[in-house]
């Protein structure tokens, strides 16, 4: 039954439409799992047994009954826990927010459930999702399934370990600065943040300046395709997504050859902002690109160095962080972990005029990512600039590459992520490769606003010339 753990989510929704696999034995099945890796991976804060096996027994009937099924019937999906969910704790990885129970699900998750999936639980994240670890003083520390000792990169850890373990096929995550695929390089799966709005986000208190997008784990492209079909598309709380449609990914993917590609113009960016690379990172990434020229397409390498974008990043996600805590500090810093309180009272430093400078400088990340695009149908980059970290390093030290000292972590790890989620452009990071040490390393994939599908198109090619999914982390639950 455990083989079932690692089938894709589109062959687990097939089986069981054709009634040759019950969704209450696959649920059984992911939870059993989810069980005995807690105590290693610690991927999960809240495990909703009951609910998902009601929710299962139930599935199995409507099948039985003839209902009309959704595309996702049947399929265990997890969520990550600062995403709404009526009546499950959503505690935001704080001991602030323990006890917090939604009164209505978010957006995405209400999408979810229309489709038929199973919510089978909360992924752990860093406190209030503010940094590139996933620890947090409510649940402790979340590890990776392809070494214990590093981090799965964050926040959405807990997402990227439960897709890459085997304890749910599919993830629910969110993406403002890296945190949905950093953690998909570190783990060796896919993360897509889509383009901004093209999944609703209707908890967000700021609509119109919003730059947090909800993200989507995968072990596989088609499935995130998948998921991207059942989730996107216009809702009134979210003014990005107004007039969106629904994707047709799935179907976008579907009729792919060896020609499909072909003529493709792509920059290749190794550096954005920064100035240091792993050599183990560059050579995979490099190597992927020989994949591309394969396909027919023409790959330019673009050395013209660009701006990074973290420090107009820090001033406006920590300024959010000071609106919602900053009068409040005093009392809550004994509960916070100590880097978001460091983050926060940053935040309520600033001028209002530094919060609309770093505006502007948003709008200016986004003309010349823009400019890109007038050239390059897509553009590739590293997803990180060195392999994981350790899961104990913290996240006001600087980090490492190449044995040297390279500085602040958001700077010069991540500097290829939040400048997209400044600029609203549609990304993905698929597996391309692993270190000498067996880690994974990540290409990014990015493209033109709303060409979600032609990420996806590019990222299942790279898929089928350099499978990845069947490859499996040693510490998995068996």
């Amino acid at each position: 039954m455990d083989k079932l753990a690692f089938l894709p989510a589109v062959e687990l929704a097939k089986l069981i439409r054709s009634r040759r696999l019950s969704a209450v034995e696959l649920t059984e099945t992911i939870l059993a799992r989810i069980e005995a890796s807690q105590p290693s991976l610690n991927a999960f804060i809240t495990v909703c047994r009951e609910e998902a096996m009601a929710v299962a027994r139930d599935a199995d009937a409507a099948l039985a009954q003839g209902k009309d099924l959704g595309p996702l019937h049947g399929v265990p999906v997890s969520v990550k826990d600062i995403i709404n969910t009526a009546g499950i704790r959503t505690t935001w990885g704080s001991r602030t927010m323990a006890d917090n129970v939604p009164d209505t699900d978010a957006v995405a998750v209400r999408r979810l459930k229309q489709a038929g999936a199973i919510i089978i639980g909360k992924t752990t994240t860093s406190e209030f999702a503010h940094k590139l670890m996933t620890d947090a003083p409510l649940f402790g520390t979340t590890r990776n399934p392809w070494d214990l000792r590093y981090t799965p990169g964050g926040s959405s850890g807990g997402s990227a370990v439960a897709v890459a373990a085997g304890l749910g096929p599919l993830s629910l995550a969110t993406d403002a600065g890296a945190s949905t695929r950093l953690p998909a390089a570190c783990t060796g799966i896919v993360g897509l943040k889509p383009t901004l709005g093209l999944i609703p986000h209707g908890q967000v208190p700021d609509g119109f300046n919003n730059f947090i997008h909800l993200g989507l784990m995968a072990r596989t492209v088609a499935d995130t395709a998948l998921m991207l079909d059942a989730l996107s598309g216009s809702d009134p709380g979210d003014p990005h997504s107004l007039g969106v449609a629904r994707t047709q990914a799935l179907a976008a993917i579907a009729d792919m050859n060896s020609e499909s590609l072909r003529g493709l113009r792509v920059g290749w960016r190794p550096l954005v902002g920064n100035a240091m690379l792993d050599d183990e990172v560059r050579h995979a990434c490099e190597e992927a690109l020989d994949a591309f020229r394969a396909f027919g397409c023409q790959v330019d390498v673009l050395d013209v160095p660009i701006e990074n974008a973290e420090p107009a990043w820090r001033v406006l996600q920590q300024s959010n962080w000071a609106a919602r805590f900053f009068d409040r500090i005093d009392e809550l810093a004994p509960l916070l972990d100590p880097s978001f309180v460091e983050g926060i009272r940053a935040g309520g430093a600033y001028s209002g005029q530094q919060i609309t400078r770093a505006t502007y400088k948003r709008t200016e990340h986004f003309r010349a990512v823009q400019g890109w695009f007038s050239t390059y149908d897509l553009v590739l980059t590293p997803t990180m600039s060195r392999p994981p970290l350790a899961a104990d390093h913290a996240a006001l030290e600087a980090i490492t590459i190449g044995g040297k000292d390279a500085g602040d972590m958001r700077q010069s790890w991540v500097p290829y992520l939040n400048l997209f989620d400044l600029t609203g452009h549609p990304a993905i990071s698929v597996p391309c490769g692993w270190t000498n040490a067996g880690l994974p390393i990540g290409l990014q994939i990015v493209g033109p606003w709303y060409h979600d599908a032609a990420v996806l198109r590019a990222a299942v090619a790279l898929e089928r010339a350099r499978p990845w999914a069947h490859r499996l982390p040693p510490m998995c639950p068996s």
